[in-house]
């Protein structure tokens, strides 16, 4: 998962990682955050393919934009080579599940506005836009109403 995540924060523009992932940052940020509610993986079998985060928002959060409580946010990371081969998509609706367990009313994926293919891939799986600024767009996912 670390290799993976730090071959995208190399590239740049499609994550708002800047820094490189050690193993103990993965395990603290996705694996086993406080607000966790889930963090699957794909892997090929040649290794790790993708994974999708979701985790409760923060009723603590004092920064802009904060989230209602009974929502989640998203993050999903594809492997290069494995984009657009339904990783993304299948990793998806094992969250959605995840999600609907959880009883989480609705999911928001921020993502950078240079990020067309994250903005297109969340758009397919029914994130409508809701707010944006100079730098994202943030979309959400309506499961309870």
């Amino acid at each position: 998962m670390c290799g993976l995540l730090n071959r995208i924060i190399e590239r740049g523009g499609t994550t708002a990682f800047r820094g490189p992932f050690t193993e103990d940052r993965m395990i603290r940020d996705f694996l086993e955050p406080p607000l966790g509610i889930s963090c699957l993986v794909a892997d090929s079998g040649d290794g790790v393919t993708g994974f999708q985060a979701l985790e409760w928002s923060d009723p603590n959060w004092i920064g802009p934009n904060p989230l209602p409580t009974d929502w989640a946010f998203i993050s999903t990371y594809v492997a290069r080579g494995a984009q657009g081969q339904g990783v993304g998509r299948r990793l998806f609706e094992a969250t959605l599940a995840a999600a609907t367990a959880a009883k989480v009313v609705a999911i928001d994926a921020k993502i950078r506005k240079e990020n067309l293919v994250g903005q297109a891939f969340y758009g397919s799986l029914g994130f409508i836009e809701y707010r944006s600024d100079e730098e994202s767009v943030s979309k959400r996912f309506v499961l309870l109403r």
